[in-house]
């Protein structure tokens, strides 16, 4: 599904930027699954911002992110959750990422899941269908649906201007959550 949320993404025209260092540079990697070594070998030169649409299933997606950090790039993870979206945008030298996974406790779809939902106890403001799926999908992942991936798309796009116009994002701890229907 990352495929899929960077295909979106690449969708919005980033590139009618006036000012030349707000031009995108895109950089996929065109694999199912990366590994350690692609990490080592991507060219992050110049690059101000990355996006990690990976499924957090092994040790490259946080190596990815640590030589984002090592170079003062910005990173937004977008994560899929089935009919909703989750965005956190990371500061290189911000709170971590992947503090979010336990290691080797639940899937990174469930520690995400426990996560946004402690920190709406927190906070008060429960998010009722996460806790559903936490209870749904216990000892699996959340669902892969093709609108989670687009919902995410939408909300990346929108974090990228932001940034390059110099606007106001969350960063991480705090985050982006947007289901397909919000009971308001």
């Amino acid at each position: 599904m990352g495929s899929l949320i960077a295909s979106c993404v690449l969708r919005h025209d980033f590139h009618e930027s006036p000012r030349q260092e707000d031009r995108f540079h895109i950089y996929r990697i065109e694999k199912d699954t990366l590994t350690v070594e692609d990490v080592d070998a991507c060219d992050l030169s110049g690059i101000r911002y990355a996006v990690n649409a990976t499924l957090h299933d092994n040790e490259a997606s946080f190596a990815f992110d640590e030589k984002c950090k090592e170079q003062g790039i910005t990173v937004i993870h977008a994560v899929n959750l089935g009919k909703a979206a989750f965005l956190a945008v990371e500061k290189p030298k911000g709170y971590p990422f992947s503090e979010v996974v336990k290691k080797g406790t639940d899937d990174f779809r469930c520690s995400l899941g426990k996560y946004i939902s402690q920190y709406g106890m927190f906070w008060q403001m429960p998010v009722p269908w996460v806790d559903e799926a936490i209870r749904h999908y216990p000892e699996a992942s959340f669902p892969q649906l093709g609108i989670g991936a687009y919902i995410a798309a939408g909300y990346c796009a929108n974090i990228l201007a932001n940034l390059v116009e110099g606007k106001e994002v969350k960063y991480f701890p705090k985050f982006y959550l947007s289901p397909l229907l919000e009971e308001i």
